[in-house]
């Protein structure tokens, strides 16, 4: 059997598309933050002579950026903390016991990935919350989601699941989230 020499691929046409005509494959490919800036960057990009290339990553690039941000805003909305609260803000000059040092494993994925738990216990307001909101921001930061309650909300909403029947479907809402934050 002879093997036909292989036929060179055709080169589509560039089809030559108006602004009007953008718009519309914006939407379809979900590119809504491209979709905003695109006019401003192919401007600059023809001012400063960029590469097609170089044009092509920074809107990929920006696309990404908007979607973490709106993520992690999303992620955090849904997390129903408290109080907004980083580790960045947390005073550890305040607590002689506690070290940042001490909390570095369960700020990085592995916490979530490997499965461990946490258990920050002290008197009042010496900032377990505080550490709690930031551990599970950092969490979310993590690509993880987070959800954070009260233990007295989580007890009543159980038992009142229970009390309907509906113990496993309000169960699988706090078996959904990577971590649970329970003040």
């Amino acid at each position: 059997m002879t093997k036909k020499p292989s036929q060179p691929m055709p080169v589509p046409a560039i089809p030559k598309l108006s602004e009007g005509q953008l718009e519309p494959l914006f939407r379809r490919l979900n590119l809504a933050h491209t979709r905003r800036i695109y006019q401003e960057v192919a401007d600059r990009a023809e001012k400063e002579n960029w590469t097609y290339r170089d044009f092509l990553a920074l809107l990929l690039a920006e696309e990404v950026a908007h979607r973490k941000q709106t993520r992690l805003q999303r992620c955090t909305r849904q997390a129903h903390f408290p109080f907004f609260k980083t580790i960045d803000e947390f005073d550890f000059t305040l607590q002689s016991t506690l070290r940042q040092s001490l909390l570095g494993s369960y700020l990085g994925p592995d916490f979530v990935t490997e499965g461990r738990s946490l258990i920050l216990y002290g008197k009042a307001g010496r900032g377990k919350t505080h550490l709690a909101v930031a551990i599970g921001y950092r969490a979310i930061q993590n690509g993880f989601e987070t959800l954070c309650i009260t233990a007295a909300k989580l007890i009543e909403d159980l038992s009142n699941a229970s009390a309907k029947g509906l113990l496993h479907q309000s169960l699988a809402a706090y078996t959904r989230p990577h971590v649970l934050v329970i003040d």
